[in-house]
């Protein structure tokens, strides 16, 4: 997960008290899960062929986290909103009160 993005988890879920160690642990799994989540959500939005590319597109050996997440921003139009939904899903799951 990049620096910034990982600067808005710890403080969006309120991290900041514990260990740096603990809170990069505790990003990676929040990101982890999420990125599951997200893949998971969109197959059920993809086309067809899309889910085809997309299919070609994790089988190659090259292929990051970042480069699904482009893939699929571009693919779908409510992505960012899907991308919050899932987030807040997390957090109730996680019963951690919403803002």
């Amino acid at each position: 997960m990049n620096t910034a993005l990982s600067i808005d988890v710890i403080k969006e879920w309120g991290l900041q008290k514990l260990s740096p160690e603990k809170q990069e642990e505790m990003v990676e799994r929040i990101g982890r899960i999420m990125y599951q989540a997200i893949l998971v959500r969109s197959l059920d939005i993809l086309s067809e062929k899309e889910q085809d590319e997309f299919d070609a597109l994790l089988d190659k050996d090259d292929t990051t986290p970042q480069t699904v997440l482009s893939f699929l921003e571009s693919k779908i139009p409510t992505f960012q909103e899907l991308l919050k939904e899932e987030k807040n899903n997390l957090k109730r799951d996680l019963l951690i009160p919403l803002e």
